[in-house]
């Protein structure tokens, strides 16, 4: 008994030269884009980097515009301050804000802080990071988490010795802190901070080694104890 031949779809339809290299080609493109998006991927992350423009539509300078501590007292004279100021009373800066100077004895950290930590942020001063709202400003009773970049603005922070003042003098009110330990720990490190913690404390951070240029997995912490400035009351 004869074998009955089968017909391939090419052959019998001639509809398939047009859908195979259509087939092919739709294969084809989406192996492509998905190789491309590999393969520039940390490209885009490192363009990301040098132009990101992300920051609030219009931000405000606060310590420009606060001439004067709340109740009276030049923002440089922190005797003369309150040992408590009613929360509602203050302008909670927004992303881009500048709310702060920073300073540290003994080195020549001095430089405007602003709220949020973006990279257009960090290339005008220091950023305070925002993400978690067991993070937070002067006065709150948190911990203040720091950055800068370590071949800017917080470079000479490798100089920062254990006992040395750290001033921040916001819209608000001027905070003192004593500088508790150094540490270099990787950038995934958990345990290099603690949000968890019902006192207010400050730690400052950098990538390291400090003469660095571009990602480095080590940063520089620096830890502080609150020693003064107004208490930020939410009860008044």
């Amino acid at each position: 008994m004869p074998h009955s031949k089968k017909r391939s779809f090419i052959r019998s339809s001639p509809l398939a030269y047009v859908v195979v290299p259509l087939a092919l080609a739709a294969v084809t493109a989406a192996l492509l884009a998905a190789l491309s998006f590999v393969l520039l991927q940390p490209y885009q992350m490192m363009l990301g980097w040098f132009f990101d423009n992300t920051t609030a539509s219009q931000p405000q300078d606060l310590l420009a515009e606060a001439g004067t501590v709340i109740d009276g007292g030049a923002a440089e004279e922190a005797a003369a301050q309150p040992e408590t100021i009613p929360f509602s009373s203050i302008t909670y800066p927004t992303l881009g804000d500048r709310y702060a100077d920073i300073t540290i004895s003994g080195t020549n950290v001095n430089a405007p802080v602003y709220y949020g930590d973006t990279n257009r942020i960090l290339n005008q001063g220091v950023g305070t990071y925002m993400e978690n709202s067991s993070a937070g400003l002067p006065g709150e009773g948190k911990t203040i988490l720091l950055s800068g970049h370590n071949n800017t603005f917080f470079n000479d922070l490798q100089h920062a010795e254990e006992g040395a003042t750290v001033t921040i003098t916001t819209h608000y009110g001027v905070y003192t802190y004593e500088v508790t330990e150094t540490k270099i720990l990787d950038y995934q490190d958990s345990s290099a901070y603690d949000f968890s913690r019902e006192d207010e404390n400050l730690i400052l951070y950098t990538c390291y080694p400090f003469d660095a240029m571009g990602f480095t997995p080590d940063r520089f912490f620096v830890y502080a104890r609150y020693i003064s400035g107004p208490v930020l009351d939410r009860n008044s």
